[in-house]
């Protein structure tokens, strides 16, 4: 699910403004971080992926942990929550907890979103957890399933949303937004969806990723003369980007 869900990030909670406030603002880079490192946490406990919304007044991450679709979300009998459960709930604890310190804060805003560290963080946290088949009078494994179903909408905690994998839908809007891994001051492009399209959008990504192409040549279903045509208008976007220019025609997607 972690390879397919990089590969098309639209499926993932907040790939647009429907988690938090919302302000029908772009994530940074019109892409999703994976594997985002939280200095201090630990290579075991870092979210999965993350969406960093720079909405008017406020830095907004939203954290997001990935379990699998086989797992259960409470006891048979007992109604009692699963261990697995518990500990994925624990992850996202793990990062409350982070973004509770100032310090913490100050240097994740210095790091994904350099140019607003002067702006609160505001965090928001995401489990994706097992499947609605569990909550089913047909297929769950439970005496009363509606009533597990309610118990599991109620669950949780401030600023956390909880899914299964039946209720990830792809999100048009999001259909060209990239995966970025942040690694040692640098940032990496990771992949590409098949949706990608260019377009004023990708002048900030261009910023910090030069050249795409090693990564478009190697994403499935678009065509050899599509990725040419991604290269090209990538190369394009990065000139105006670094230009003194800062007029130009924008005519949305390419």
């Amino acid at each position: 699910m972690q390879e397919f869900l990089e590969l098309h990030p639209c499926f993932l909670p907040g790939a647009t403004d429907n988690i938090g406030p919302g302000g029908h603002h772009r994530p940074s880079f019109s892409s999703v971080i994976r594997q985002p490192p939280l200095k201090g946490l630990g290579p075991t406990r870092l979210p999965d992926f993350m969406w960093v919304r720079l909405d008017t007044g406020a830095i907004r991450p939203i954290c997001i942990e990935i379990e699998s679709p086989r797992k259960a979300w409470f006891n048979k009998g007992s109604r009692t929550p699963t261990a697995k459960l518990t500990q994925a709930i624990d992850q996202l604890t793990e990062w409350k907890v982070w973004f509770s310190s100032p310090e913490n804060q100050l240097i994740f805003a210095k790091t994904y979103a350099p140019s607003y560290s002067h702006r609160p963080v505001e965090p928001q946290f995401v489990l994706v957890y097992g499947r609605d088949a569990e909550f089913r009078a047909a297929t769950s494994p439970h005496d009363n399933p509606d009533y597990m179903r309610q118990k599991r909408d109620h669950m949780p905690r401030d600023r956390e949303l909880y899914f299964t994998y039946d209720q990830l839908a792809p999100e048009r809007e999001a259909g060209d937004y990239a995966a970025l891994t942040y690694q040692v001051d640098q940032w990496v492009l990771h992949s590409l969806p098949p949706t990608f399209s260019t377009g004023q959008h990708v002048m900030e990504i261009s910023k910090v990723i030069r050249d795409p192409s090693e990564v478009v040549l190697r994403t499935d279903l678009m065509s050899a003369e599509r990725k040419a045509y991604v290269i090209e208008r990538w190369e394009y976007w990065r000139s105006v980007a670094l230009s003194e220019h800062t007029h130009f025609i924008a005519v949305g997607r390419e």
